[in-house]
């Protein structure tokens, strides 16, 4: 059989380590089984004819129940396996498996070339993946789980604080407590979460979804393909939606927000209206942009009292304008009869003028009768009368009757006496 009887250059596994095998509970450990794996075929460790190196005595194994194979193979510790070339397998319980691969915390695991569990309970599985923190997990090329309980999954992932996670190629999980999923993504912020490709959560208790989506304010919302959450527990859902201000919210593809403004009166054709409710607002809620703005739909009917900020509907407005039209109506009404009392007045006014331009005669018993005209703001008047004094001069009367521009008939009359 090839390989069998030398220890020299490829060296067969031996009864010893067979039976660390079966001491760690891989194998059997019937001694027949040890028998058969001392001489077994097909089972070799090519050394490429370098110097005799660490292991070529079988002898990796120091720990008790430790199992070494390969080159320079060490199983340090109570339990320890260690194969492939150059792992190292230290502490209790540890595993490492893969050329250069190390596994130095208590009950750690690394599987693959180059990788490293260094934690207690860590496990490291891909090339040059590293479990750093106690009971972490990194999976992947390159992975790294730096945090206490950190979970890295994905080439070049990085979860780096305690309890942090993260999935995806690239992927960064540099808060405490966070979680990135998708290609680049990063959570920051304490307790933050980003899903998405190159989606960002910076602010603390942040969450951002959506491929692009950045919140960076403390426990703002951002959701949706480049939405930016930006103000201090503010909120942006939809396409390039944008919540720049804090408390804001911006919904709707597109959508940005701006700093509120206080309302304290209106005027409206010259009449100035105040005492409404409301007029501190601390952020604002945005549905479009400028230039493309959007009608909102579906809004229940609000309460409308003195101290009410609820939003009105189209119904109430409606409502609203239908009786200001009835009322617009009676007041065009009471309008016009005033307008019609003013002429009225106006043309009793031109009346009375007329009437008090008529003559009367100078010389005693004598008679005359005359016509005059009156005038005021645009009516007008003609008068007729009658006068006559006695013949000692003494009594004299007086007599007249005009008729003005509204067909109205103003006369009037007088007897007097004089000495």
């Amino acid at each position: 059989m090839k390989h069998k009887t030398h220890m020299n250059r490829f060296t067969a596994l031996n009864k010893t380590v067979a039976l660390s095998l079966a001491a760690a509970g891989l194998v059997s450990a019937s001694p027949a089984f040890a028998a058969a794996l001392t001489n077994a075929s097909y089972v070799s460790i090519n050394d490429n004819n370098e110097p005799v190196r660490g292991n070529y005595d079988s002898k990796g194994a120091t720990g008790r129940y430790g199992v070494a194979v390969g080159v320079n193979a060490s199983a340090q510790s109570l339990s320890t396996v260690a194969i492939g070339s150059e792992t190292t397998a230290k502490d209790e319980s540890a595993t490492a498996v893969g050329t250069l691969s190390k596994a130095e915390g208590t009950a750690a695991a690394a599987f693959g070339q180059g990788a490293n569990a260094t934690a207690n309970a860590a496990t490291a599985i891909g090339r040059q993946a590293a479990a750093k923190g106690n009971s972490s997990t990194a999976v992947g090329s390159a992975s790294v789980a730096d945090g206490l309980s950190s979970t890295a999954f994905g080439s070049g992932s990085n979860a780096t604080a305690p309890a942090s996670t993260a999935v995806g190629q690239g992927t960064q999980a540099t808060g405490a407590y966070t979680v990135a999923v998708g290609q680049k993504a990063q959570a920051k912020g304490i307790s933050s979460a980003a899903v998405g490709s190159a989606s960002v959560a910076e602010g603390n208790y942040s969450i951002a979804t959506g491929a692009a989506s950045q919140a960076t304010g403390n426990a703002s919302v951002a959701s949706g393909l480049q939405a930016q959450a930006k103000g201090g527990s503010s909120v942006a859902i939809g396409r390039g939606a944008i919540a720049s201000d804090e408390y804001s919210v911006a919904l709707g593809a597109g959508s940005t927000t701006s700093t509120a403004v206080g309302t304290n009166t209106a005027t409206v054709n010259g009449v100035t209206y105040s005492g409404f409710a409301g007029t501190t607002p601390t952020s604002t809620v945005s549905v479009g942009s400028a230039g493309n703005e959007r009608t909102v739909t579906n809004v229940a009917a609000g309460r409308i009292t003195p101290t009410s900020t609820d939003a009105i509907n189209g119904s109430q407005l409606y409502q609203v304008a239908a009786q200001t039209n009835g009322n617009s109506v009676v007041i065009n009404n009471l309008q016009d009869r005033i307008n019609d009392m003013n002429k009225d007045l106006r043309a009793g006014i031109a009346g009375a003028t007329a009437i008090g331009f008529l003559q009367r005669p100078n010389e005693a018993g004598k008679s005359i009768v005359s016509a005059a005209v009156g005038g005021y703001r645009g009516q007008q008047a003609i008068a007729v009368g009658y006068a006559h004094n006695s013949d000692n001069n003494k009594w004299s009367i007086k007599t007249g009757v005009s008729v003005n521009t509204r067909k109205d008939v103003n006369w009037g009359g007088s007897v007097g006496y004089q000495w």
